[in-house]
C-alpha cells in the first residue's frame, strides 16, 4: 500500500487509479427463477457491507420499492408468495426473522420468498410494505473478489463508506488516493489513470572459455554460436 501510494504521488497524482482488483456478484433467487428480474431491480446504496471474499448478502425491499444488499442475520418482516410464478399472489409475514429463518417460513407455509419478476410484482409489493421501513425479498448473492494476476484474494484495505454495488456482475477496484489510498468498487467501464508492475529482469553473466581443436571454426557463425549457448546452459541451469 505505501509503495503503491508513493509511485502514484511521485507521478504527479493524487486522485483514483486503477488497481489489479475486480469482484464477480453471483445474484440468485430462493426458488431458483433465472430469467430477467435481477438485472431491472430497482437498485439503491450498499450500506456499511463488509467485503470478504465469499461473501453473502441478501436483499431488501424499502420504500419507493428501492432493493438494497444487506446483512442476512438481520431481522425483520418478510414476503412470500404462494401459488407458481405464473399464477401467485405475495404475503407479507409481518414477524421479525432473518433471511434463512424467513425463507424457511414461506417454504413451510407457501412457495417461497417473493421473487420479484417485473414492474408489476415490484408495485403489488411495494402496496403491502409502503408502511414498513424494509422487508425481505428472495433474491441474495455472493461477492467473489479477484486479482487480475491471479493472485490470493487476503489483504484487504476498504474504503469504510457506502459503496453501491446496484446490478452489475462486475466492479473493478480503485485506489483512492484522497482516502488513504483504500479501495473503493467503480464500473469497469470508468476512465481513470492506472498503476502497473513488472517484475525485474534477473540477468546472469557466464564466462566461457572456448579451446579451439579445428582453427577452422568461425566464432561469429550464428550455428556456432548457439552450440555455445546450449552447451553453456547445460552446463550452468538456471
Amino acid at each position: 500500500m505505501k509503495k503503491l501510494n508513493d509511485t502514484v504521488f511521485a507521478a504527479g497524482n493524487s486522485s483514483k487509479v486503477w488497481i489489479g482488483l475486480y469482484n464477480h456478484i453471483d445474484l440468485k433467487w430462493s426458488d431458483g427463477f433465472n430469467e430477467s428480474g435481477a438485472e431491472n431491480g430497482n437498485w439503491a446504496i450498499l450500506r456499511d457491507q463488509s467485503y470478504s471474499e465469499g461473501n453473502q448478502f441478501c436483499l431488501i425491499m424499502i420504500n419507493h420499492a428501492l432493493w438494497y444488499h444487506y446483512y442476512c442475520h438481520k431481522q425483520g418482516p418478510f414476503l412470500c408468495y404462494r401459488g407458481t410464478l405464473e399464477d401467485s399472489d405475495f404475503v407479507l409475514v409481518n414477524t421479525a426473522k432473518n433471511w434463512t429463518e424467513s425463507q424457511r417460513h414461506c417454504r413451510e407455509h407457501f412457495t417461497d420468498l417473493a421473487t420479484v419478476r417485473n414492474r408489476t410484482d415490484s408495485d403489488e409489493i411495494h402496496n403491502l410494505t409502503k408502511h414498513l421501513p424494509w422487508a425481505w425479498i428472495g433474491l441474495y448473492g455472493y461477492l467473489q473478489f479477484y486479482w487480475s494476476d491471479g493472485s490470493n484474494y487476503s489483504f484487504s484495505s476498504w474504503y469504510k463508506h457506502p459503496q453501491s454495488l446496484d446490478s452489475l456482475k462486475v466492479k473493478c477496484g480503485v485506489a483512492d488516493l484522497k482516502n488513504g489510498g483504500n479501495w473503493r468498487l467503480f464500473s469497469c467501464e470508468e476512465r481513470k489513470p492506472f498503476v502497473c508492475y513488472s517484475v525485474p529482469t534477473v540477468k546472469t553473466l557466464v564466462k566461457v572459455r572456448v579451446n579451439l581443436q579445428d582453427s577452422s571454426v568461425d566464432l561469429n557463425d550464428p550455428a556456432v554460436k548457439e552450440q555455445i549457448l546450449k552447451e553453456a546452459s547445460l552446463q550452468n541451469p538456471p
